[in-house]
């Protein structure tokens, strides 16, 4: 993908997904959401109305655990659904996940937010001035990787394309992925 490897911009903002994300879904699927830099937008735009709205590690704040914690929201409530919000380094460590999610045919999207880095991370290690410590990588095209296991799955790389594709998806049930390359300078 020209202008995305190692720290490319796209135009994509954590923000902008999330807020199309919440305007283009209805039936409020429970949205459950990693740690990680995408974290804040998540929690500040979804519209929680009720106890268990949003699902999110606290706490020790734990990556990878957006994925499966949808999977049991889905399978809990299939009408309802789930949408899981996770950034590329916790949708890297449940990987595995996708058979679960492809085998139950749970009623899930999973949003990659895909920037090629530990954005959080590596801010933290940006303001002491410590050398790159290899927290970045060539984003990898995770939409490929759940059409392997079953899943419906989209890749968007430009903002023009963000409100089509979640057309899509939303017109869709089962599992579905939407591996979306942010700029990680919106960060």
């Amino acid at each position: 993908i020209g202008g995305m490897e190692k720290g490319g911009s796209s135009g994509l903002s954590s923000a902008s997904v999330v807020k199309a994300a919440r305007d283009q879904f209805s039936g409020s699927p429970r949205l459950s959401v990693d740690a990680g830099a995408h974290m804040f937008s998540a929690c500040a735009f979804w519209p929680a109305k009720a106890p268990n709205d949003l699902l999110i590690s606290n706490g020790l704040a734990s990556m990878g655990f957006a994925v499966p914690a949808a999977i049991a929201a889905a399978l809990h409530d299939p009408d309802r659904g789930a949408i899981a919000i996770t950034g590329d380094g916790g949708f890297l460590m449940c990987l595995g996940e996708l058979k679960t999610a492809a085998e139950t045919k749970a009623n899930i999207t999973i949003i990659v937010f895909n920037d090629g880095c530990l954005s959080l991370i590596d801010a933290k290690r940006e303001d002491r001035q410590m050398s790159n410590l290899g927290l970045s990588w060539t984003p990898p095209d995770f939409a490929s990787v759940a059409r392997g296991f079953g899943f419906l799955a989209w890749q968007i790389n430009e903002p023009s394309e963000l409100h089509a594709t979640l057309d899509k998806v939303v017109q869709s049930t089962g599992p579905r992925l939407v591996d979306i390359r942010i700029d990680r300078n919106g960060y």
